[in-house]
């Protein structure tokens, strides 16, 4: 006992030292595990609505699947964007029935939600104007005098065939909406915002490329059909023709959107850990 006091007594000082030390480690420790279990505390809140944000924006864009058939294909409307360009492009040349046209002109009202207006500068490659056929007629067609259509069939006897603008239905614009709340919103990851870019992409290809092209040949072939009705190209008058057979080569030309819509879905998932076993 009495070795154990001098032994203090002469290492109090170094005892002390180190019992301050194991003090002082100890304290810092506990402040910084109260710090971080403080700044989850504030933070979560936070992270818990951005959560339900995504959740909101991912709900809303995979909701258009479930209605569908869960086929993108049939959300973007690309059926009825085809009829409707092929009836007004060919509409734009004086190449359609005209009491045919009026007969569907009721269906196009309802449906049609705009148009893909395509300009001739180096500023703007196209503007995307909303609005109803019957809008598109008072402000393009002029339907009194048809001087427009006139100009385009004058220039169609010369091969000159463009296709200035694309229109799309209601349906689409509704689809473009949530796809672009999915690529802007700041609250969602990059993954999946890469995705969304990428089949926003595809479908404008789709649309003023591929679609504008088989357009553009289509009034070129018809035309020269009306001049010569002997000749080859007069099949192509064939409503089978415009409706079936060219719908089936749009559908194979066109850029696919099935591994893109699948990479979401798995993307989708993988940032929910939807799959995660806890």
């Amino acid at each position: 006992m009495q070795q154990t006091l001098e032994f203090l007594k002469e290492n109090s000082s170094w005892i002390k030292d180190v019992a301050y030390i194991f003090f002082a480690f100890t304290g810092a420790v506990l402040a910084i595990l109260s710090y971080r279990k403080a700044r989850a505390t504030i933070f979560q809140p936070k992270r818990t609505e951005a959560i339900k944000i995504q959740l909101d924006v991912l709900t809303e864009f995979l909701s258009l699947f479930a209605s569908d058939g869960n086929t993108i294909d049939k959300a973007i409307d690309y059926g009825a964007i085809y009829r409707y360009n092929i009836d007004l492009a060919l509409r734009d040349y004086n190449l359609v029935d005209e009491e045919v046209f009026l007969e569907k002109y009721a269906e196009y009202e309802q449906t049609i939600g705009g148009w893909f207006q395509f300009l001739e500068n180096d500023i703007y490659e196209y503007v995307l104007i909303e609005g109803s056929i019957e809008e598109y007629d008072k402000l393009f067609f002029e339907p009194n005098d048809k001087e427009r259509q006139k100009d385009y069939e004058a220039k169609a006897r010369k091969g000159d065939v463009t296709i200035h603008r694309v229109f799309y239905t209601k349906k689409y614009a509704l689809f473009h909406k949530k796809l672009r709340d999915l690529s802007e919103n700041p609250f969602m990851p990059k993954d999946i915002q890469e995705v969304a870019n990428q089949i926003g992409q595809n479908i404008l290809v789709n649309l003023h490329y591929d679609l504008r092209t088989l357009l553009t040949k289509l009034v070129t072939d018809i035309h020269a059909a009306y001049r010569d009705q002997n000749s080859d190209l007069y099949e192509l008058i064939s409503e089978k023709f415009k409706y079936q057979t060219l719908w089936r080569v749009f559908e194979m030309e066109r850029r696919q959107h099935k591994e893109d819509y699948e990479l979401l879905k798995k993307r989708i998932r993988k940032h929910l850990m939807i799959d995660k076993k806890w």
